[in-house]
């Protein structure tokens, strides 16, 4: 079955909802929401998952927060849209692409909480009949084709205090799906020492957790990385000057 393919991810999705509820006994997350794309997403050979949005719940603070929180909430958005028009083998297939994590700390004396977001980026630039604009000659600064980028629209009419918000550094990353996006925030946000969230070694070491990451390592990750790697790369969009343009850039 193609990985690509709604029905593989929707197979995934109930999957993934199962091992996940076998060690998560304090719903560390809203983890039905993926119960509810896999019954609604349409049945087809490529990928159209609208987004989805997930609400992760960390009880205690994390490690050198400024200014130091008493709890976090992290509010994940999440879609992907594939072309299947598009020769995988020497294009990106991903049309629409959407990361975006709003990151919520509470603080011990009762002030508004404070906002930190971040969003992963994909910069393709479309023109006003939604054609792809081939961008030629340097651009004012580096950009990565995809790349983690600090801020977002959850921070939109906030007070900055005295924090400089900044559109650069735009840091290079593989686009991750909503598999490898909720990974990723329980690797950076939960530890697995901390007794309340011990049971992610357990989920982390499952054979059917590892099968379905590894899907979406095939999908999101691996073409990326051999773009980056590979000699004989014809590829029109994995390659090294749009995947990582400081590394050819003068």
């Amino acid at each position: 079955m193609d990985i690509w393919s709604n029905k593989s991810i929707a197979r995934d999705l109930n999957d993934y909802v199962t091992v996940v509820k076998k060690y998560d006994q304090m719903y560390t997350f809203d983890i039905d929401k993926l119960l509810e794309v896999s019954r609604t997403i349409a049945d087809i050979d490529h990928c159209e998952i609208d987004t989805i949005e997930i609400e992760f719940r960390l009880l205690k603070s994390i490690a050198k927060t400024v200014p130091q929180v008493n709890s976090l909430k992290i509010n994940l958005q999440n879609a992907i849209s594939t072309d299947p028009t598009k020769d995988i083998s020497t294009e990106d297939p991903i049309k629409n692409y959407k990361f975006d994590m709003m990151i919520v700390g509470f603080l011990d004396n009762g002030s508004e909480p404070v906002i930190n977001c971040w969003h992963l980026d994909c910069d393709r630039f479309y023109d006003a009949d939604g054609q792809l604009v081939e961008v030629t000659g340097k651009q004012k600064y580096t950009h990565p084709l995809y790349h983690f980028q600090f801020g977002g629209g959850g921070m939109d009419g906030r007070h900055s205090g005295d924090i400089l918000l900044l559109a650069a550094p735009r840091i290079p990353h593989p686009p991750m799906d909503i598999f490898l996006s909720i990974h990723f925030i329980l690797k950076n946000f939960y530890s697995a020492k901390e007794t309340s969230y011990s049971f992610l070694l357990d989920l982390y070491d499952d054979e059917d957790y590892k099968a379905i990451i590894e899907r979406a390592k095939q999908r999101m990750w691996y073409p990326y990385f051999k773009g980056l790697t590979a000699e004989d790369n014809n590829h029109q969009d994995f390659n090294m000057s749009k995947l990582f343009p400081l590394a050819v850039e003068n």
